[in-house]
C-alpha cells in the first residue's frame, strides 16, 4: 500500500495583498476630491464572513482569498497518516480497496474549515471517504489573507499486491436495474441540492453492491452521499462472473 498526494491553494498571496492596496488607494483619492469613487467590497456568499483592514480604515472583504502555501502543503501532509488509517480501515472491508481522493475544504478567517467534502474520488468506500473528511474538517488552517480560502488535495491510495484486483467495468454493464434506480439516485442529489454527482462502486458476482462511495461539485454532495449509497445496496446488478468489478457511474 502507498500513499500519494499533492495539493493546490487557490489565490497568490501577493495578488491578494496588491488588491487591497488598490483599494485603499482609490479611497484616498476620493478623499481627496477625486472624481473616481472606491469600489464596491465584492458580494460575499452565505457561507463567507471574513474580511480585511485597508490603510485607509475602510473595511474590504472578498468571497475568496489567498492560503500560504506551504503552510497549506503542511497541513495536508500532517493529515496524511490520518487519512492512511482510514484506509487501512477500509481495507478491512475490502481487501481489495484502492483508488484516489481529491478532498478540497473551504477555510474560515480563523483558520478552521468551514466545510471539507470529496470533489472527486474513485476510491469506492463511503465509510473510508467520509474518515478523511472528519480528518481534515479537524485540520488547523493557516489564516487565509483577503477572504476566506480554498485548498484542495488529491491522494492515491495503492491497493494491496496481495490480493486480486476486481474487474473494471463501464457504466453500460449495470445495464437495466442501474436505470431503474436512476431517479431514486437523482433525488438523492436534488434533495440534498448538490450537483452533478459520481458514485464508484464495487458489485460481486450474485449483483450486490461490496461497497460505494460517493463524490461531487460542491460541499453538499456530503449530505446526498448516504442516501445513494443506501440506493445502490438495494440493487441487484447483472453479475460480473467469477469475480467482484469495480465501475464509476455519473448521477447527473
Amino acid at each position: 500500500m502507498g500513499l500519494s498526494l499533492n495539493h493546490t491553494a487557490r489565490g497568490g498571496l501577493l495578488s491578494a495583498l496588491a488588491a487591497l492596496t488598490a483599494l485603499a488607494a482609490l479611497a484616498a483619492l476620493s478623499a481627496c476630491g477625486g472624481s473616481t469613487p472606491p469600489p464596491e467590497a465584492p458580494t460575499q456568499d452565505s457561507g463567507s464572513s471574513s474580511g480585511r483592514q485597508s490603510g485607509s480604515g475602510m473595511g474590504v472583504s472578498a468571497e475568496i482569498g489567498a492560503l500560504d502555501e506551504a503552510e497549506t502543503q503542511a497541513v495536508f501532509e500532517k493529515a496524511a497518516p490520518k487519512l492512511s488509517r482510514c484506509f487501512e480501515q477500509g481495507l478491512r472491508r475490502v481487501p481489495y480497496l484502492g483508488g484516489e481522493v481529491r478532498l478540497a475544504a473551504r477555510v474560515t478567517a480563523s483558520g478552521s474549515a468551514r466545510w471539507v467534502y470529496v470533489k472527486d474520488s474513485t476510491l469506492g468506500d463511503r465509510q473510508a471517504e467520509a474518515c478523511m473528511v472528519e480528518a481534515l474538517r479537524g485540520a488547523t488552517w493557516p489564516k487565509p489573507v483577503g477572504g476566506e480560502g480554498l485548498a484542495e488535495n488529491s491522494y492515491t491510495f495503492e491497493p494491496s499486491p496481495d490480493e486480486r484486483q476486481p474487474v473494471g467495468w463501464s457504466s453500460d454493464a449495470l445495464g437495466a436495474p442501474f436505470q431503474e434506480a436512476l431517479p431514486q439516485l437523482t433525488t438523492c442529489r436534488k434533495d440534498a441540492g448538490t450537483g452533478a454527482l459520481k458514485a464508484t462502486l464495487y458489485v460481486d458476482p450474485e449483483g450486490k453492491v461490496v461497497s460505494a462511495g460517493v463524490s461531487g461539485s460542491d460541499d453538499r454532495a456530503e449530505s446526498a452521499a448516504t442516501c445513494v449509497v443506501d440506493a445502490l445496496r438495494g440493487v441487484t446488478f447483472p453479475s460480473p462472473g467469477s469475480y467482484d468489478a469495480k465501475v464509476s457511474v455519473a448521477i447527473d
